[in-house]
């Protein structure tokens, strides 16, 4: 609450809203304390739940706003051992940003959802460590060589997806999933092909 009034203090009002909350920690579902699900939850979620609702009232109120939520392609389309918590979290954002397009698309109102796969940030870098720690490299390098344009996203790749998404361009676009991934989950797992 107080960053959305520093925020309004400073440039008068909220016209668009990037949730880009994200945290993930590694673990197995079994293994998994309830404070590491919790935090997962309290960030990816809750985090993002409290600052869309303080700000959409009084986007309803003018009738006019963008809301563009960081969700996955983990936990809706595609998921990995050991990210049961992050699949779980960011799901509920697709669910949540669908919701929400339905809810208040007569207010003005524009919810979509941005569903990267591997980025190279800290978050990418952090779980290249928790995998392997001695050479988190070569896990990165890993990572490349499964996506069929065999290299990460550029930040600022989804950067320009979510200005896209937040701008008049995309007035006709609610409550989609907007899938940046350089193709990774094109492929079949097992292919016959050629």
């Amino acid at each position: 609450a107080a960053a959305i009034k520093r925020a309004k203090e400073k440039e008068g009002r909220i016209d668009i809203l990037v949730n880009n909350a994200g945290v993930c920690r590694l673990g197995s579902f079994l293994d998994m304390s309830d404070d590491d699900r919790d935090f997962h939850i309290d960030i990816n979620i809750k985090g993002v739940w409290n600052v869309t609702k303080a700000v959409l009232p009084e986007m309803i109120a003018r009738k006019d706003g963008r809301i563009v939520m960081m969700s996955s392609v983990t936990g809706d389309m595609v998921a990995d051992p050991g990210e049961t918590a992050y699949a779980l979290t960011k799901a509920a954002i697709v669910g949540l940003t669908k919701s929400l397009a339905v809810e208040y698309a007569q207010s003005g109102i524009r919810v979509n959802a941005i569903c990267p796969g591997y980025v190279r940030t800290p978050m990418a870098e952090s779980i290249a460590r928790q995998s392997n720690p001695e050479d988190p490299e070569s896990v990165l390098t890993e990572m490349a060589k499964a996506i069929p344009m065999r290299r990460l996203a550029d930040p600022l790749e989804v950067g320009e997806l979510a200005a896209f998404l937040a701008s008049d361009e995309s007035s006709y676009l609610t409550g989609t999933q907007n899938v940046i991934d350089g193709g990774s989950t094109l492929p079949e797992t097992v292919s016959v092909g050629i």
